[in-house]
C-alpha cells in the first residue's frame, strides 16, 4: 500500500509539473518571454499614411530575412517624431523635411532609405471656379499648418507664382480628417492634402487636381530629379551604428516590399480598401499616384534631392538651418 501511495503521489507530481510547464510555455509564447529579441526592429509609423510597411507586414517580408518587425502606430508626426529622439521606437517611417528638423534641434537622427516621393495636390471643388493657382488668391483653402506639406506650400506658391500664401488666401487650419469633412460640406473651395486623401476626394467627393506637387516641383527652380522625396525610413544613430546588420537587412525588405507594391496592383488595392477603407476607385487611383522607390540604398542622386526637399522646406518656414549644415551623418553609409 506504502508504494501503490508513492507512485500515486509521483504520478500527481509529474503531472503538476507537467501543467506548470505547459502553462509557462504558453505564457511564454503570449508575453513573448525568452523570445529573441535580437533582431527585434520597433518602427514607428502615422496612422493612415501609405507605406511599404503596409507591404512588409502584410506579407511577412522581415521573417523572411530574420528580422521580427514591431509596428507602432503614431496620429501625429510629432509625436511620432518624440518616440524616436527618446528611443521608444527604433525607426520612424517619417517626411524627409522632419529628420531636418529633428537634426536641427540636435536628435541623431539618420536616414537609411528612402521610401516614395511627393504625392501631395492642391484639390478644388469644381463649383468653385478654381481653374489656375492664381484663382486660389482670396479663396478658402484648407491647409494643416504644422507639416511640411504645409510649409513647401507656402514656399512653392511664392516662388513660382509670388503668392503670399499667409495674406492672400483665407487659410483653414484642420488635420486631414477634419479637411475632407470640410471639403463635403464645402467649407472650403480646395485643400491642400497628400494620399490617400487625394485620391479619396477625386474619386468619391467630387474633386478635382489643380495641381499636384510633382509639378510644382519641377517648376521649382531648385529641384533636383523629377521628383521630390517625400517620405523616408530613418533610424536612431546611436542604434543604427550598433546594428549596421539590421540597417542592411531591413533596407533589402523595404526595397522587396517597394517592388511588390509596385508590381501588384490587386496587393496594393487590396491593403488600401482594408486597411485605408478607400472604395476601389480610390485605391487604384491612390495606386498609380504612388510608386514606392526600389533602390536598396542611398545613392548620390537621392541624397542630392533630399537635400533640395530641405532647402524648399527651409524657403517656406519650416526649418532655419542651412540644409549643408544638417546633412553631416545624415545619411547612412555602409561599413
Amino acid at each position: 500500500m506504502a508504494l501503490g501511495g508513492f507512485r500515486i503521489e509521483h504520478s500527481t507530481a509529474i503531472a503538476a509539473t507537467v501543467v506548470a510547464i505547459a502553462f509557462i510555455v504558453a505564457a511564454s509564447m503570449y508575453f513573448g518571454w525568452g523570445k529573441d529579441t535580437t533582431n527585434m526592429v520597433r518602427i514607428g509609423t502615422l496612422r493612415g499614411g501609405v507605406s511599404t510597411l503596409d507591404v512588409i507586414t502584410r506579407l511577412g517580408l522581415d521573417q523572411k530575412y530574420g528580422l521580427d518587425v514591431r509596428v507602432e502606430y503614431f496620429t501625429k508626426t510629432l509625436d511620432l517624431a518624440n518616440a524616436l529622439a527618446r528611443g521608444d521606437i527604433d525607426v520612424a517611417v517619417i517626411p524627409a523635411e522632419f529628420v531636418a528638423k529633428l537634426r536641427e534641434h540636435g536628435d541623431d537622427a539618420v536616414i537609411i532609405a528612402v521610401d516614395f516621393y511627393q504625392n501631395q495636390a492642391i484639390v478644388a471643388k469644381p463649383e468653385a471656379g478654381i481653374n489656375r493657382i492664381e484663382d486660389l488668391v482670396g479663396r478658402r483653402v484648407g491647409v494643416f499648418k504644422p507639416t511640411g506639406t504645409y510649409a513647401m506650400f507656402k514656399a512653392y506658391m511664392k516662388a513660382g507664382f509670388g503668392i503670399d500664401v499667409e495674406k492672400s488666401l483665407q487659410l483653414v487650419d484642420s488635420p486631414p480628417p477634419q479637411l475632407v469633412q470640410a471639403f463635403a460640406r464645402s467649407d472650403v473651395d480646395a485643400v491642400v492634402l497628400w494620399e490617400p486623401f487625394v485620391s479619396k476626394l477625386v474619386v468619391d467627393g467630387g474633386g478635382e487636381i489643380l495641381a499636384t506637387y510633382d509639378e510644382l516641383w519641377d517648376m521649382w527652380s531648385g529641384h533636383v530629379g523629377e521628383k521630390g522625396v517625400m517620405i523616408v525610413y530613418a533610424a536612431r544613430g546611436s542604434w543604427a551604428r550598433d546594428n549596421p546588420g539590421i540597417i542592411e537587412a531591413l533596407q533589402r525588405i523595404r526595397a522587396e516590399a517597394a517592388q511588390q507594391w509596385n508590381r501588384d496592383k490587386a496587393l496594393a488595392v487590396q491593403i488600401l480598401m482594408e486597411e485605408y477603407g478607400l472604395s476601389e476607385g480610390a485605391a487604384e487611383l491612390c495606386w498609380q499616384r504612388v510608386k514606392m522607390e526600389e533602390s536598396v540604398t542611398l545613392t548620390e542622386a537621392i541624397v542630392e534631392n533630399i537635400l533640395a526637399v530641405w532647402e524648399l522646406a527651409r524657403e517656406g518656414g519650416y526649418i532655419s538651418s542651412e540644409p549643408a549644415a544638417l546633412a553631416r551623418g545624415a545619411f547612412w553609409r555602409a561599413g
